[in-house]
C-alpha cells in the first residue's frame, strides 16, 4: 500500500478479510499467534507452551523489545525476599498502596494483580530469572549495584495507608539488568518448542465473515538482511543521552529499509487466537503529536524509554478491526528532585509563579504534571543558600555510590542547565522570567505554612516542610525542554481489554473474537499513574491473562493446577 494512501501512522494496513479461514491460503499455522516477542510476548508464549500449545511468535526485530531495554525490575508484595530481609509484606498492604496510588482497572482486577504477584515472582524464577533480597532502604528511583529491593514507589511516604515495604524487585546483574531479566524467559521459550520468526513484523490482521481475528499477515526480512535491519534497531538506545534527534532518524531509515524489502508476504493461521504484544508507541511521534503535543515538540531533549519496536504498531492494529482506546494521552515522565535528597525541601513553580505538586511527589508524578505547565512545561526549583549548597555536596558524595545513577545528572544539570542566582527572591524571579510578586507570594505563604509544619495546597510530607530563608536564592531548572534535567518519557495508553480475559474490546465493551492484547499494547494496572516495576508486573500479569484465556476457551487448561495440560494443540473452536 501506497504510505499516502495508509492512514496509519504505524507501518500497518487494514485487514485481510476473508469469508472463513478455509478460504485463505495459509504459510503457517499455531494454536496461538504472538505480534511482539517482548516482556509481555515472552511471558503469554511460556504459559501457553506449558499447556502444550504450539505458538509461534514474531517480531519486527530480533525480540526483547523495551523489557530488554528496562531496569528489569518486577513489582510485587509478599514475597520470599521481601521477608529474607525482614518485612513481613502481603497481597493485601500492596492493593492497599496501589488503590491509594490509583490505577485504571477494577478492584478485582488490581486484588487479583496483587494476589499473583508473589506467585508470579516465584513462577519467573522457576524459568531462570534471578531476584536477591539485599534492600536498598534509601528513597531512589533505581537502586545502585548490589541491591536488589528498595522502595521503587512512595511506600515509605504512605504510611497512613498501607504497610511500608519495598516491593521492586530488581533482576539480579550489574547496571540495567533488562537483560539478564529477558535473556532466560528467551532461551526458556525456545527451549519449550517456541516457533519465533524474527525479523517479521506483522502488517496486517486477518479476519473471517464473522469478524472473528483468525490470523495475521507478516512482512518476511530475508535472512541476509537481518543484520542490517538489527544495525538500525540498535541505534534507538534509551541510554544514550540526548539521542532525540539520532533516534528519528534511524527510524526514518529503518521505515525506509523494510519499504526497499521485495513484499515477502507469510500467512499463519491462529487456531486459537492473536495475542498482541508489540509494546506502545514511545518512538511514535505523529501519535505523540495527536495525544501529548510535548513530546513532539520536545523530543530531541527527552530521553525515550523502551525500543524502535514502540512504534504503536500493535496498538493500532487493534484499531483496523474496532479495537477501543484508553488512556491514549497518559504519560509518565520522570524529573527527579532528588536525589541530591536536600532538594526536597525547594519550592517548585511554574512560569507565573505558583506551585502546582508536593516538591516530595513520585519522580514520575512531578515529571508528568510539569509537563502539563506553560511554556512548554517550564518549571524552576526555589532554593535558599543553605539548602543549595548541601545538594550540591550530596550529588558530589552521594550516600552508597548512588552517583552512578543520580549524581552525576544532577551535577551537570545544575552546571548546564542554567541555574540561576540572586541576591533576593525579587531578583530571582526576574532573572527566569517570573512575576517577583507572584514568586515573592508563593514562597512567603509556603514559608508561613512550614513553620507550622503543614502544606494546605499541595500535601507535602511533614519531615520535608522548611521554610526557605537566607539567601543569595538559587532557581535549579526543571523544565522538559532543557536538555540538561534529563527527563524521561513512557506513554501508557493502549487498547481496551476485558479485564478477565485480555480479549481486545470495541468502544462499546464487547470483545473481539480472537483478538488479545497484553503489555503496553493494551490499558493496564499501571496506565494511569506508573513507577519503576509496575510495567514489568503488568506484562506477567497480562500475558499469562491472555494466554491462560485462549487456553480456557478451547478447552486446554494452563499450569494453574486445574486439569490436565499435556494436550499437544488446542481445538479449533474459536477460529
Amino acid at each position: 500500500m501506497n504510505r499516502k494512501e495508509n492512514p496509519y501512522t504505524s507501518n500497518i494496513e487494514t485487514p485481510l478479510r476473508v469469508g472463513s479461514h478455509t478460504e485463505c491460503e495459509w504459510d503457517d499455522e499455531a494454536d496461538i499467534v504472538i505480534a511482539g516477542f517482548g516482556g509481555a510476548g515472552v511471558v503469554a508464549a511460556i504459559h501457553a507452551l506449558e499447556a502444550g500449545a504450539r505458538v509461534i511468535a514474531v517480531d519486527r526485530f530480533s525480540g526483547g523489545g523495551a523489557t530488554e531495554k528496562s531496569g528489569g525490575v518486577v513489582y510485587a508484595g509478599g514475597t520470599k525476599y521481601q521477608h529474607e530481609a525482614g518485612y513481613q509484606d502481603t497481597a493485601e498492604e500492596m492493593f492497599k498502596y496501589l488503590s491509594y496510588e490509583g490505577t485504571p482497572v477494577k478492584p478485582d482486577t488490581l486484588r487479583k494483580f496483587c494476589e499473583t504477584s508473589a506467585p508470579n515472582i516465584a513462577w519467573l524464577e522457576s524459568h531462570g530469572v534471578q531476584f536477591g533480597s539485599g534492600v536498598f532502604e534509601d528513597r531512589i528511583a533505581y537502586p545502585p549495584d548490589g541491591y536488589f529491593l528498595y522502595y521503587s514507589g512512595m511506600e515509605k511516604f504512605r504510611s497512613d495507608h498501607a504497610l511500608v515495604a519495598p516491593r521492586g524487585h530488581r533482576t539480579l546483574g550489574k547496571g540495567a539488568t533488562g537483560k539478564n531479566y529477558f535473556k532466560p524467559l528467551r532461551e526458556t521459550a525456545e527451549r519449550m518448542g517456541l516457533c519465533l520468526k524474527p525479523h517479521a513484523p506483522v502488517r496486517r490482521l486477518i479476519v473471517d465473515g464473522n469478524d472473528h481475528v483468525v490470523g495475521v499477515e507478516i512482512h518476511q526480512t530475508p535472512e541476509e538482511k537481518w543484520e542490517e535491519h538489527q544495525a538500525l534497531f540498535q541505534r534507538v538506545d534509551p541510554y544514550k543521552m540526548l539521542n532525540g534527534a539520532d533516534a528519528e532518524k534511524a527510524i526514518a531509515a529503518c521505515r525506509e529499509f523494510e519499504e526497499a524489502i521485495p513484499q515477502t508476504r507469510r500467512k499463519i493461521r491462529a487456531t486459537g487466537g492473536v495475542i498482541l504484544a508489540a509494546g506502545g508507541y514511545n518512538y511514535n511521534l505523529e501519535l505523540f503529536g495527536r495525544y501529548r503535543p510535548i513530546v513532539k515538540e520536545t523530543y530531541p531533549q527527552l530521553v525515550r524509554g523502551g525500543s524502535m519496536g514502540c512504534d504503536g504498531s500493535g496498538i493500532e492494529l487493534g484499531t483496523t478491526v474496532g479495537g477501543g482506546l484508553s488512556h491514549m494521552d497518559r504519560l509518565f515522565v520522570t524529573k527527579a528532585i532528588s536525589p541530591p535528597h536536600e532538594f526536597i525541601f525547594g519550592v517548585l513553580v511554574n512560569m507565573e509563579g505558583q506551585r502546582f505538586i508536593t516538591e516530595d511527589g513520585y519522580l514520575g508524578n512531578i515529571g508528568c504534571a510539569i509537563s502539563e505547565q506553560s511554556q512548554t512545561g517550564a518549571a524552576w526549583l526555589i532554593l535558599d543558600r543553605k539548602t543549595f549548597w548541601s545538594g550540591v555536596k550530596q550529588a558530589v558524595w552521594p550516600l552508597k555510590n548512588a552517583v552512578s545513577w543520580w549524581g552525576m545528572p544532577a551535577l551537570l544539570n545544575l552546571i548546564l542547565g542554567g541555574t540561576k542566582r540572586a541576591a533576593s527572591i525579587e531578583r530571582l524571579a526576574s532573572k527566569i522570567g517570573i512575576d517577583p510578586q507572584a514568586l515573592e507570594k508563593t514562597i512567603a505563604d509556603f514559608n508561613a505554612g512550614a513553620a507550622h509544619g503543614t502544606d494546605a495546597a499541595h500535601g507535602k510530607m511533614k519531615q520535608h516542610l522548611r521554610p526557605v530563608s537566607d539567601g543569595p536564592y538559587y532557581a535549579v531548572n526543571l523544565s522538559i525542554n532543557n536538555k540538561w534535567g534529563f527527563s524521561g518519557t513512557m506513554p501508557y495508553g493502549g487498547l481496551t481489554v476485558d479485564e478477565d480475559t485480555g480479549a481486545v474490546t470495541r468502544e462499546n465493551g464487547t470483545p473481539i473474537v480472537g483478538l488479545y492484547a497484553a503489555g503496553r499494547t493494551a490499558v493496564g494496572v499501571c496506565s494511569e499513574s506508573n513507577f519503576s516495576g509496575l510495567s514489568i508486573a503488568d506484562t506477567v500479569f497480562s500475558g499469562r491473562r491472555a494466554a491462560n484465556a485462549i487456553l480456557r476457551a478451547n478447552n486446554v487448561v494452563s499450569l494453574r493446577g486445574e486439569a490436565d495440560t499435556g494436550s499437544s494443540h488446542l481445538s479449533t473452536g474459536v477460529a
